[in-house]
């Protein structure tokens, strides 16, 4: 008798065990690790998913009260066995069950996309007959003539092209002309074919350098810090060709989708149909079909945000994580709640393969770990053929004192106006979406804030109405004061749309796009405004994060800079090292080409380090005052930092929930070997009814910090009932906890 070791894929911790199943007759010798299984659970037998990890001749239970499979759901496994290790490994780093962990690596299971086709039958067929047929130039010989060359096409691109019904074709195959066929469509699939081939540009000095030590011997990730403009992308195409010639795969991580077109048209240029790209806004049946390409080593490069270095390439020969210090490449929404780059560390270590991180900021962590020779650090200084821009600070404070009360300072409004006398573009960036900031009351003071959040509205002007960005709640404008009834309502603070309606305002002859999250919603929205830009559609381009990074627009000769200290007020450790990447990213969008780029970053703190070290152009200055302050501060990476977060819609649950944990918390710490901080509100008190808070702890040693969290949670879990609550727990979150 064979069986199955599986694990279930309820996210339920209890569950989180592997169960054994009885292999019945008719699957013996079709079932492996890493197939999808549907199994009986539970006293009512509920037919659920699961995945089998391993085989097994002997059982740990008595025969009879073992289960048989109900159902295999594919015939090949969907996930290997490193891949397995992988899931094990994530369960244990990201306090998540394995199920989950599973669920994370593989693809939802959607069914396949097939369409019935039609073929002229030659073999059984006399041509004379089909000869005859063509000669009669009617609705049946206009189809043998899209089909005479022995191609199998879709009945309905027939019907399309030819504007017919399906009777012509009925005909034919009710005589034997034709046969019908069902072949499978891949959705999603990039079109190489527009593409123009490209071949490898002859490296400069730095650029070789950088390529010899990624092929190098040596196994350490490679930090590749090259200024904007340096050629990391040439670097990255090189390396890449030398895994495919070695018979390998490689994987290409970006942050945004936005860069997602641009950069998939540099690595199409070059590689044509061996690439494929995925990414979320994409269905779920195209992700899919990507993945089967992948998992068929139909593909030999995969690009795409963060779930993409789940890739199935089993000959994976090279990872790329561009823009690293990206945090978005750590999830803060699902679980597992997976770093990205350090799951990429892990396969590097499975697989053997070159990991290679690329910034021109990279983040204080990844520099820490080239300073401690965990990482090889191979630096770029020198933009290809390019000038650096030069970059102009202008202090809002004088502005002001000098009676200018408008968003845009006086020279970066001129140097806007000469730009557009010379035809060229320019970029304006503020990471703040909508009109205005919050809506109040100059009567009484009372702010418009979300019900369910406890957030203040946005107003956006397109729709006239108040939005709630983190539940998506709306509500219309009120035209009186909800609390004293005052008609004194007025729109505070700034956002891209009243950045944009500003711009139009002071340039009226101007075309001006804006890029956010408003404006990119719909699906390909994002390229399709990019595209626009690019061939030269607008002259003024409003935008938040989304366009401060990897972009290349050679027209762009200005950027500005609309609130550079935006990001300092980030309830965040990481506040300053946010600024110094923004700034110095955007910036590289000035003077890509021949023309000299200028830069004006606006700022009420124009003597804050991290914006002094981006509008002096160095990284050094910013990292050696970053270092200081986290080490002064025992912040990452000088110290681990744990945060536990419970939320619930009863205020009171939460408060006495957390509480408890942090009497355990204060029990079992009685040797002071962590730094425990009493319970606080979080930094967003309520969102989507659930109200919030937090515990943070800090220890030298991660392995230690985890395990006394998670022992001291299932104390919380054995002392008071807390299924009514959420309980999150994050080590070094990258983001507002």
């Amino acid at each position: 008798m064979r069986y199955a070791l599986v694990v279930i894929s309820v996210p339920v911790r209890a569950l989180d065990r592997i169960f054994t199943y009885r292999i019945p007759d008719e699957m013996q010798g079709r079932i492996d690790a890493g197939m999808r299984v549907n199994v009986p659970f539970g006293a009512g037998n509920r037919v659920i998913e699961a995945y089998v990890l391993g085989l097994g001749d002997t059982a740990p239970i008595e025969e009879e009260k073992i289960k048989p499979i109900a159902a295999l759901l594919e015939s090949y496994p969907v996930i290997s066995r490193r891949r397995i290790e992988l899931a094990h490994w994530m369960q244990k780093e990201y306090y998540s069950t394995l199920g989950e962990c599973i669920q994370c690596i593989i693809p939802k299971k959607v069914k396949s996309k097939t369409y019935k086709c039609v073929y002229l039958d030659y073999e059984n067929t006399d041509i004379s007959v089909i000869d005859g047929i063509i000669a009669k130039n009617n609705k049946q010989s206009k189809v043998l003539d899209m089909l005479i060359n022995g191609d199998s096409i879709p009945i309905s691109h027939i019907r399309a092209f030819l504007g017919i019904d399906t009777a012509p074709v009925n005909a034919l195959v009710k005589k034997g002309i034709l046969k019908i066929e069902e072949n499978e469509i891949y959705r999603g699939n990039y079109n190489a074919a527009r593409a123009v081939k490209s071949s490898p540009f002859t490296l400069n000095r730095e650029q070789k350098a950088a390529l010899d030590a990624i092929l190098s011997d040596d196994t350490r990730p490679v930090l590749l810090q090259g200024v904007t403009g340096s050629g990391k992308t040439e670097v990255y195409l090189q390396a890449i060709e030398n895994v495919i010639k070695a018979g390998k795969q490689a994987i290409v991580l970006v942050p945004e989708i936005s860069l997602t077109p641009q950069t998939v048209d540099r690595f199409v240029s070059r590689f044509g149909d061996a690439v494929a790209v995925t990414h979320s806004r994409m269905s779920d049946g195209e992700r899919y079909d990507q993945w089967r390409r992948a998992a068929g080593n139909e593909i030999s490069v995969m690009i795409g945000p963060r779930s993409a270095i789940f890739t199935p390439f089993e000959n994976l020969g090279m990872i790329i994580i561009d823009e690293e210090h990206e945090a978005a490449y750590k999830a803060d929404v699902q679980s597992p709640k997976y770093d990205a780059r350090e799951v990429a560390e892990k396969l590097s270590a499975l697989y053997g393969c070159r990991l290679v991180l690329g910034s021109a900021t990279p983040s204080v962590a990844s520099y820490y770990a080239a300073e401690n020779g965990k990482y090889r650090l191979i630096q770029m200084r020198e933009r290809i053929n390019l000038m650096p821009p030069e970059i102009i600070l202008t202090d809002m404070r004088s502005e002001l004192e000098e009676g200018n009360r408008s968003i845009f300072g006086r020279e970066l409004l001129a140097a806007v106006g000469k730009n557009l006398e010379n035809k060229k573009q320019t970029i304006l960036f503020l990471n703040r979406r909508g009109y205005s900031t919050f809506v109040s009351c100059r009567k009484c003071g009372y702010v418009m804030t979300c019900a369910n959040c406890n957030v203040n509205y946005t107003y956006h002007k397109y729709s006239n109405s108040l939005m709630c960005h983190y539940c998506g709640a709306a509500a219309p404008v009120p035209e009186l004061c909800p609390a004293c009834g005052s008609k004194h309502i007025r729109y505070f603070g700034t956002g891209t749309q009243k950045i944009e309606q500003e711009i139009n305002e002071y340039f009226p002859r101007a075309r001006v796009m804006r890029m956010d999250a408003d404006t990119t919603a719909a699906k390909n929205s994002h390229a399709e405004i990019l595209d626009i830009f690019r061939r030269g559609g607008a002259d003024i381009l409003v935008g938040t994060q989304m366009i401060a990074k990897g972009l290349d627009f050679p027209n762009v000769t200005l950027v500005g800079v609309i609130a550079a200290d935006l990001s300092l007020n980030l309830n965040d450790y990481h506040s300053g090292e946010v600024t110094y990447q923004l700034i110095t990213q955007v910036a590289g969008r000035a003077g890509r080409a021949d023309t000299p780029g200028k830069v004006y970053v606006q700022t009420y703190q124009p003597s804050h380090y991290s914006i002094q070290a981006a509008v002096n152009g160095s990284y050094e200055d910013f990292y050696r005052q970053e270092r200081e302050f986290r080490s002064l501060m025992c912040y990452p990476p000088f110290t681990n930092v744990f945060f536990v977060l419970i939320s619930g819609e009863d205020e009171e649950k939460v408060y006495r929930t957390i509480m408890t944990l942090y009497e355990i918390m204060q029990h079992y710490n009685k040797n002071g070997a962590f730094k425990l901080y009493a319970p606080t509100p979080a930094a967003l008190y309520k969102i989507k009814r659930k109200f919030r808070r937090h515990i943070m702890l800090k220890c030298d040693d991660s392995d230690k910090i985890k395990s006394f969290v998670l022992y001291t949670i299932e104390k919380l879990r054995a002392y008071m009932p807390v299924d009514d609550v959420s309980i999150i727990i994050s080590l070094n979150p990258n983001y507002s906890f």
